[in-house]
């Protein structure tokens, strides 16, 4: 590493030890989803929640005087610091770093600020508290390029940067009986991976792994049904399928048709402890074991054009089992994920099948009650060749390592904290996106590869075409 280098990866160090401490005390709060339920919804309502719901205590919430009518007003910011160090060669004076096509001097170290998240949400309810509503965007300014999903018509990406302009993530209603049944209709994240089940605000590394950024279901328009019980929680969705959000029902974007079934059980503690990965100090030992499943068709319906598009109108079956344990400080959280893409048969050329695997380990321990250590492991595997196209990929695994520590300026609260995280990756890694796979619609030829999973800002690796990248993390967040 040189000079330069040394001393930008110096300054990001130093940014991360700097903080003021607070003595305050605020409660918990929920994910993402569940903050959908107003602080008046009752006990007995918020424990029937897909994703149960804590003491609802972030947003300013504003009442009719019944009280039957409800809006909380929150919202989510994070501000980063990144060092990123990449090794390559230096005689490629155009590199494409996404697609391997090398690295320049200059490239080698990539250093900066950014504001991945700016979210806002609008929740509460409406006549009752069984009718609740839920309605979160984002002015998105990171620069995660399109993951998996390719153009819609306008030529623009579903997932890309929209350089601050506001697009819209989370818009349901939801009602809750009192059986412990509940449906909930509108665009929502489909119940699958649980860390991208888990809230922006309520990760407990800085970003989500590489694995989850694979293969996360993000959101979806359709209808999910559920049952919680005090041992064990069912939901089914039926859906557009995969990452189709913000979507007309004649996108090629979208599956013909999705099944999701979730199930998780709890063996000790309480729900409400499902919500996050950090497990506060005193907290009494909970214990989850999970899993579930997504398939989706497409390319029967609709437009010609659709069997070319994306895997979204193939066949796509996506599973996972994981589990998780918490005490008094400490929590250990373990995921394995395995995928089939089947695209169709095309007058222009084969289908194409892949089966990949991804798995994860994560843990974290309070050294004190507002410093949190934590240390990540996640990794990939891909069959070698791409049946149906004899493709062979190369390389077809990826192994990531995290560690880092957050510092809570309010003990036993997301509301406020400084994180600092180191990510390296094992292996070359510019053909990360060689996992998921989409067609190109002029050819009927589907390519590994075609979709960019790296570079990969939140996830903070830029992919390098040698092993041993480096990415040095530092952000503050407010949750309010």
């Amino acid at each position: 590493m040189g000079h330069t280098s040394k001393m930008f990866f110096i300054a990001g160090a130093a940014l991360s030890l700097t903080g003021t401490a607070f003595s305050a005390e605020t409660p918990d709060t929920s994910t993402d989803t569940s903050r959908a339920y107003a602080a008046e919804v009752t006990a007995d309502t918020a424990a029937r929640t897909s994703l149960a719901a804590p003491k609802a205590s972030n947003g300013l919430t504003i009442t009719d005087g019944s009280g039957n009518f409800s809006m909380r007003i929150g919202g989510l910011l994070q501000f980063r610091y990144t060092a990123d160090f990449r090794s390559g060669s230096t005689a490629n004076t155009t590199p494409a770093p996404a697609s391997g096509g090398g690295l320049t001097g200059q490239d080698k170290a990539t250093i900066g600020f950014s504001m991945p998240r700016a979210q806002l949400y609008f929740a509460g309810m409406a006549g009752s508290p069984e009718l609740t509503y839920y309605i979160q965007g984002d002015f998105l300014s990171n620069s995660v390029n399109p993951t998996f999903n390719p153009p819609n018509p306008a030529g623009t990406y579903l997932s890309s940067s929209n350089n601050g302009n506001f697009q819209l993530e989370d818009a349901f209603v939801k009602y809750a009986f009192d059986n412990n049944w509940d449906v909930r209709f509108g665009q929502f994240k489909l119940p699958i991976l649980y860390e991208d089940l888990i809230g922006d605000g309520y990760q407990q590394a800085i970003d989500r792994s590489f694995t989850t950024d694979v293969y996360r279901q993000m959101r979806s328009q359709g209808i999910q049904v559920g049952y919680t019980a005090d041992t064990f929680r069912v939901l089914g969705a039926f859906s557009d399928g995969w990452r189709s959000q913000n979507t007309d029902y004649n996108n090629p974007n979208e599956s013909d048709y999705a099944v999701t079934f979730r199930i998780d059980g709890k063996f000790a503690g309480d729900w409400n402890q499902w919500n996050q990965f950090s497990s506060w100090q005193n907290s009494q030992f909970a214990a989850f074991l999970g899993g579930a499943i997504n398939w989706q068709q497409g390319g029967r319906t609709g437009t010609p054009g659709d069997a070319q598009t994306n895997l979204n109108q193939g066949n796509y079956l996506l599973w996972t089992i994981d589990g998780s344990i918490k005490g008094n400080g400490w929590n250990l959280y373990g995921a394995f994920i395995g995928s089939n893409a089947r695209t169709l048969n095309t007058a222009a050329g084969a289908g194409a099948n892949l089966n990949s695997y991804g798995w994860q380990l994560q843990g974290g321990w309070f050294a004190t009650n507002q410093i949190e250590l934590y240390g990540r492991y996640d990794a990939l595997y891909a069959c070698r060749q791409i049946g149906g196209t004899g493709a062979q990929l190369s390389p077809r695994c990826w192994n990531f390592l995290t560690f880092g520590g957050n510092y809570y300026l309010f003990p036993e609260s997301q509301t406020a904290k400084i994180s600092a995280d180191i990510v390296i990756g094992l292996n070359k890694d510019q053909n990360l996106q060689a996992i998921n796979f989409q067609g190109n619609a002029s050819t009927g030829q589907f390519i590994p590869g075609s979709t960019v999973a790296a570079p990969d800002t939140n996830a903070g690796v830029l992919g390098s075409p040698k092993a041993g990248e480096i990415a040095l993390r530092c952000q503050f967040q407010l949750l309010f």
